[in-house]
């Protein structure tokens, strides 16, 4: 997500991408999981064909988009070392801006709005864009948070849910699998400025991201029917993170990380890569000075889920 703070370099999109081929990441890595998820073999160039199960060897990365429309991957398994690989560039086709939010389903399709309020569906394994058959504004505003949850701990159906980023703190839901119509379920009862980012997981459960504008920046548990918060709040330390030009917000296995783009004093921006455990609470900023200025993230409900439950 981009903050008001923040200057997207904006560029005209056209159908297609451009894959990086030095990444080492291929189509036999996606998430894929829920019944009929798309199953693809890496660079033959062959359709894809429709199967149920994961993709070979259960890879569940998180993925990430930046505001000069890389499309990337990060696996936290790869921690200490580099954990972030360009798998392409995104070049969809409509309108012109940003990349501003993220969230990936099921069947390995990220879901990225851009800041002029479309939204487009990038296959995860090669950057490829198409229409979502959104239709901008359609919820109200032009641009929002993002996360997938499921439905039920353990369930193969989910919803995305988007948090309106203006004044009125929205929370509505998509039901992806059937149509692009944004029903209103709430309002986002913690919501300050700016507005949060979103994170759902196999647990049912969808986190809101508070990077603050005056004040400790915190993670806290929306009701998905509501908007309330539940829980605990989990501050990121005792200080402000500072002026905060862009924000990005998944979890993978209990771990939340929260990609945040700092501007000091002198217009030098910092993106960072932070972690909140949450089991204990411990918060931490593990990268720093990223050569991408982050602002969507987005993990599979397929992703490895500490409590999640069985159907």
């Amino acid at each position: 997500m981009l903050a008001l703070t923040g200057c997207a370099r904006r560029r005209q999109r056209r159908k297609g991408s451009r894959t990086d081929e030095a990444s080492p990441r291929s189509a036999s890595e996606e998430v894929a999981c829920g019944p009929g998820a798309l199953r693809r073999r890496p660079a033959t160039g062959r359709p894809r064909a429709r199967g149920g199960g994961r993709a070979p060897g259960g890879r569940r990365p998180t993925y990430l988009v930046d505001s000069a429309n890389n499309f990337l991957s990060f696996d936290p398994r790869l921690l200490p070392d580099d954990p972030i690989r360009v798998i392409g560039r995104l070049t969809c086709e409509g309108g012109s801006g940003s990349p501003f939010s993220m969230s990936v389903d099921r069947s390995g399709i990220a879901w990225v709005t851009y800041d002029d309020g479309e939204m487009f569906k990038v296959d995860i394994a090669d950057a490829h864009c198409e229409p979502s058959g959104y239709v901008a504004h359609a919820s109200g505003s032009t641009t929002f948070g993002m996360g997938f949850a499921t439905d039920t701990p353990g369930s193969d159906s989910e919803h995305l849910y988007i948090a309106a980023d203006d004044a009125s703190n929205a929370l509505h839901a998509i039901d992806t699998a059937h149509d692009v119509v944004p029903r209103r379920v709430g309002t986002i009862q913690p919501a300050a400025n700016p507005n949060p980012e979103l994170t759902g997981g196999s647990d049912a459960r969808l986190y809101g991201f508070f990077p603050e504008s005056a004040g400790v920046a915190f993670v806290q548990e929306i009701d998905r029917a509501s908007g309330n918060a539940l829980g605990p709040r989990w501050p990121l330390g005792t200080t402000p993170l500072g002026d905060v030009g862009a924000y990005a917000f998944a979890q993978w296995a209990g771990v939340f990380y929260i990609f945040v783009t700092t501007v000091d004093g002198g217009f030098d921006l910092n993106s960072t890569v932070r972690t909140l455990d949450r089991a204990t609470g411990t918060y931490q900023t593990i990268r720093e000075h990223l050569p991408f200025r982050i602002t969507g993230a987005g993990v599979s409900t397929c992703a490895p889920e500490r409590d999640a439950k069985s159907p």
